[in-house]
């Protein structure tokens, strides 16, 4: 019974992620493009008359090279992190089924609320939202950039051309939304085809009519694991293999943030080490201008110095003059007084 159960497993897992496959590579392409199509048609239409684009092919090329890609990642990194609780969720209600301890019923009426749950309960310590303000913001950027500064006289189109970039985010998370709801929707059919098909019929019919075999095989079983002390043995090679990619991929995650969180201390490191060699370059720069002041003054100093040892040599050079002049006035002065 436990092989059959694995192998149901097994089966339910691989479909499962061939849906995601699928969904990636087709829905959600057909989704971003239709969403792009439809805002460049009606953002080409606003500003027909300004002809700030070659071609609408032009403009889709550019907001898709702007969104497309970060959306693409988004998705993808949100079904592997919810990957595990499908996981939980289809093995517990296989297990539960195969044993009789729910009907096909009580998995339809609680699958998706059960799985729901297991999504929230983040068994990955990883966290994805639909949520699209950083990957739309860079289209706001390149309106206010590239759009607004040519209309902006005209208001009310200003805010008819903000508001389709709000209508195209609100329209993308409403379809993501969509699309991971009837995923959701899809592996409860797969889930509900695994069961039906032939393994889960045979693992039925071997409960109902031969239960003592079962037990005694389950028995000796249960004995032959527990002599055994490897604690891997519960599982089958496929369900190991899909718990060592989601357990690379988690420690992937987390050297990706550490390599992030090195990038962002590198980029602030430089950027001190930027501002002090900027610091450096002014300090020396006003040093310079100083030291060239300072040896403009020193050049007045002694130009002034010079002039003022000219001056000095001048008044020493007239002193005999100016005795001579004063004696001749002595002279003529008592010269008149005897005429008298």
């Amino acid at each position: 019974m436990i092989g059959t159960i694995e192998r149901i497993k097994n089966s339910v897992l691989t479909k499962c992620s061939t849906l995601n496959e699928n969904m990636i590579s087709k829905t959600l392409e057909e989704i971003i493009d239709t969403r792009i199509y439809r805002f460049s048609e009606e953002l080409m239409s606003l500003t027909i008359d300004i002809n700030l684009w070659d071609s609408e092919e032009v403009l889709r090329s550019k907001i898709s090279e702007l969104i497309k890609t970060p959306i693409i990642k988004k998705i993808k990194r949100k079904l592997f992190i919810d990957s595990l609780a499908l996981q939980i969720t289809n093995d517990t209600f296989i297990e539960d089924y195969v044993n009789n301890n729910v009907s096909k019923e009580d998995i339809n009426k609680n699958y998706i609320n059960e799985l729901n749950v297991n999504k929230s309960s983040n068994q990955l310590n990883m966290t994805e939202n639909l949520n699209l303000d950083e990957i739309i913001n860079p289209i706001r950027s390149y309106i206010d950039k590239e759009v607004v500064p040519k209309i902006n006289e005209n208001s009310v189109l200003v805010n008819s051309v903000y508001n389709l970039v709000i209508n195209l985010q609100k329209s993308l998370e409403d379809d993501l939304k969509t699309m991971i709801e009837n995923a959701d929707n899809e592996y409860l059919n797969i889930l509900n085809n695994e069961l039906e098909n032939k393994e889960g019929k045979e693992a039925n019919n071997m409960k109902e009519s031969n239960d003592t075999l079962v037990q005694v095989s389950d028995a000796y079983e249960n004995s032959l694991n527990s002599t055994v002390d490897n604690k891997f043995n519960k599982y089958d090679d496929m369900t190991l293999f899909n718990k060592m990619i989601l357990s690379l991929n988690t420690e992937e995650e987390k050297l990706s943030r550490k390599e992030a969180k090195l990038e962002e201390e590198k980029k602030e490191v430089d950027r001190r080490l930027t501002d002090t060699n900027k610091n450096i370059e002014a300090n020396i720069e006003r040093e310079n201008k100083l030291s060239q002041r300072k040896l403009e003054l020193n050049t007045k100093e002694v130009e002034l110095n010079s002039r003022l040892s000219e001056v000095e040599v001048i008044f020493l050079n007239m002193r005999p003059l100016i005795k001579g002049l004063n004696k001749i006035k002595d002279s003529s002065t008592e010269g008149g007084n005897n005429n008298e």
